[in-house]
């Protein structure tokens, strides 16, 4: 991927902008949900090997993207009702020929309309259909296609063939990579990645409790390392936990750029998080993962992984939960550390068997 600044390349990116294949993608705004887009915009990049595409995302998520091969170029959006304007106009210049706005946002739809871009494709949603071009209904779920990920590809690429959902591909850097073996050299193996905190608040998150008493059992009892990782936000609430589990847990959240978190994340042999971006991008990496959930669906927006176990005691399935949800937050604290224990037992030793 070729990552350019506007400023620096507007020559560049307008003479591409003006080739057949060029698209610009609007890009959705958390980190899960951008990792849930990756395998329909991988599936599209196989589709269309030519395509000059431009990303348009909010700034924090521009090193995500860094990482994955299929934009060419990424575009940032800027904030506010002047910011909009000012994006749209930098768009306008460019003349693309079709845009796809994954978010359902009114703003999301915006921004390409006022742009004047030819053909604009969205789902449905916000009082927006009259900005759209093509309107898309996503296919009803099916077994086995319930995942959020598929209205992605029935948008990039109505009247798919695709069976499955390949995994989101991440490329991390061989020597972040390397940094991230180093800075765990010393502690014990197998190494267990915690991750107690979630954007989305209280309705998210297992009780800090839980986690300190799931650390002390894996030291105690399969002689693992524990590490807390999260972001700076979320770093007192990782110091907590870690200075609950005692000896043998080590905290790094907010002590990371997002590459080394996520590189970090790699060499974890197992991850063990709520339902958050972190939680994502473990299972993107390949590290097996077992997920905490609420009163979310796992079937429409757990981790796309391999080796990934799901943890829920609700029959329950919301798609959009307030932070402060009192039936998630009861919920999740009914999950004992003992089953989220046995989760992770069954995978470490898998991992490093007898």
């Amino acid at each position: 991927m070729t990552a350019l600044p506007a400023s620096a390349s507007s020559s560049r990116s307008s003479e591409a902008a003006h080739a057949h294949e060029a698209v610009l993608v609007c890009g959705v705004n958390w980190v899960g949900d951008s990792i849930m887009t990756m395998p329909a915009l991988q599936a599209f990049r196989r589709a269309h090997p030519n395509a000059y595409i431009t990303l348009l995302i909010k700034p924090p998520l521009t090193q995500l993207w860094k990482l994955h091969p299929v934009p060419n170029e990424i575009l940032p959006l800027h904030s506010g009702f002047w910011g909009t304007l000012k994006t749209a106009r930098l768009i306008r210049q460019r003349r693309y020929p079709r845009a796809f706005v994954l978010p359902h946002s009114f703003r999301s739809a915006l921004v390409p309309f006022l742009s004047g871009v030819r053909e604009r494709w969205g789902m449905p949603g916000h009082w927006r259909g009259a900005m759209m071009t093509r309107v898309v209904n996503p296919r009803p779920p099916q077994p086995g296609r319930e995942h959020q990920a598929w209205e992605y590809m029935d948008l990039l690429l109505p009247g798919h063939k695709e069976q499955e959902l390949e995994r989101p591909q991440l490329n991390l850097p061989d020597e972040a990579v390397a940094a991230a073996k180093a800075r765990l050299a010393a502690l014990p193996k197998p190494c267990v990645g915690i991750l107690p905190g979630a954007a989305r608040g209280p309705s998210k998150r297992w009780p800090a409790d839980h986690f300190i008493n799931l650390g002390r059992s894996l030291v105690k009892e399969k002689h693992c390392s524990v590490v807390a990782l999260g972001i700076s936000r979320e770093a007192a609430l990782c110091r907590k936990v870690v200075e609950g589990i005692g000896e043998g847990a080590l905290n790094l959240a907010g002590q990371t750029t997002l590459a080394e978190w996520i590189a970090l994340l790699k060499v974890c042999d197992l991850v063990i998080a709520n339902d958050s971006g972190g939680m994502h991008l473990a299972a993107a990496v390949g590290t097996p993962v077992v997920a905490i959930f609420g009163v979310t669906d796992p079937l429409r927006t757990g981790p796309l992984g391999r080796d990934c176990r799901i943890v829920q005691n609700s029959s329950v399935r919301n798609r959009d939960v307030e932070r402060d949800s009192p039936e998630a937050i009861k919920s999740l604290a009914s999950i004992t550390p003992e089953q989220v224990f046995e989760q992770a037992r069954e995978l470490l030793d898998r991992a490093t068997p007898s």
